[in-house]
């Protein structure tokens, strides 16, 4: 009868999920003024909670409901009660998936950053994205010149706990100029466990269950001052990965920490290139010119970095990853991480006509 009762249980908590999937799916945006506020509240108590110690606490939680799961199946499998341990797995992942879709995933669901501030995103001409490709890559090499960088010319970045401690502050910023952006509160974490991120192709991760921004050691330096950005902006209520990335460009070039704004402009530069590349490979060779040797060397280290890790581990994750997204209304799946390119035009265009 146990067994029966959670299985029971299981259903009606996966038909409160679909109801609120439709709910988010339907609504208007208006509502999503208040659910992200909701969420955004949520999400800065759960993370003051968990902030006050310096380790990530999901992955100890995790660790500790694996070793649960595997001490009680060995139970059971003793007991001959092994459809008693699979409904209470049942139970356990149906609990979940409605705490996540709760707490923060129907952000998936409402208005854009770019809609909540007026940036209006179209269509581009090759044209306009070169001339924005470019305007990035200037971005870049002047910040790149107030860098330090080693023999090879790739620039030398502060470690991560100190970078982690300076990541919030161009939220703080954002928070005084926009309404849609708050403080970001608790800093940014490590990844304990990061080689299997890296071979997964992870540089960060964000949990609502904790409130937790974390970021994989392991990504490469110039990038990691804008992926922690990118983290922190999934606890800003941004669930869409070009959210994510346009509020990560914007909080670094808000920072008064040079790493940050180089990283950002960095970013933009790689995000707008590859834009480009993909529409003319001849223009995008012309970017690649102007941009300074320190530029171009940190671009080659990265590639040289992250070659390392392809396979078919990393594979498999995108695909998850890409299913992941696309079910939650992402209909360009793993893509979209390219597609703040689109955020960073629409920008550098308003700003040449302002």
């Amino acid at each position: 009868m146990k067994t029966i009762s959670r299985v029971i249980f299981s259903a009606i908590l996966l038909v409160l999920t679909g109801l609120l999937l439709a709910i988010g799916a339907a609504a208007p945006a208006p509502m999503f003024d208040y659910y992200q506020e909701f969420s955004q509240k949520a999400l800065s108590v759960l993370s003051g909670l968990t902030g006050v110690v310096p380790f990530a606490v999901w992955e100890v939680l995790a660790l500790l409901l694996i070793l649960w799961a595997v001490y009680t199946l060995i139970e059971c499998l003793r007991r001959g009660r092994v459809l008693r341990w699979l409904s209470g797995v049942l139970v356990t992942v149906c609990t979940l998936v409605l705490l996540f879709v709760a707490l923060w995933g129907l952000n998936h669901f409402g208005p854009t950053v770019g809609e909540r501030m007026e940036l209006e995103t179209r269509p581009y001409s090759v044209d306009e994205v070169y001339e924005a490709a470019l305007w990035y890559a200037e971005q870049a090499n002047t910040l790149a010149a107030q860098m330090p960088t080693d023999s090879q010319n790739v620039t030398q970045f502060s470690n991560f706990s100190t970078l982690a401690k300076s990541a919030g502050k161009g939220y703080t910023v954002l928070s005084r100029q926009y309404d849609c952006f708050t403080e970001a509160g608790a800093t940014v974490k490590k990844l304990t466990a990061w080689p299997l991120y890296s071979y997964s192709g992870i540089t960060g991760i964000f949990i609502p269950f904790t409130g937790e921004s974390n970021v994989n050691p392991d990504t490469y330096a110039a990038s990691l001052p804008f992926t922690m950005c990118h983290e922190l902006a999934h606890r800003q209520g941004y669930a869409a990965e070009d959210d994510a990335n346009f509020c990560a460009y914007l909080a670094c070039m808000a920072s008064d920490n040079v790493e940050f704004r180089y990283s950002g402009a960095y970013s933009a530069f790689v995000y707008c290139y590859n834009a480009l590349h993909s529409a003319d490979r001849e223009l995008a060779a012309q970017v690649w010119e102007t941009a300074s040797e320190q530029v171009r060397a940190d671009c080659a280290a990265a590639n040289t970095h992250y070659a390392k890790y392809e396979g078919k581990v990393q594979e498999v994750a995108q695909e998850a990853n890409d299913a992941y997204l696309k079910a939650f209304d992402q209909e360009e799946g793993v893509q979209s991480y390219g597609a703040v390119a689109d955020y960073l035009i629409a920008l550098y265009l308003a700003q040449k006509t302002a």
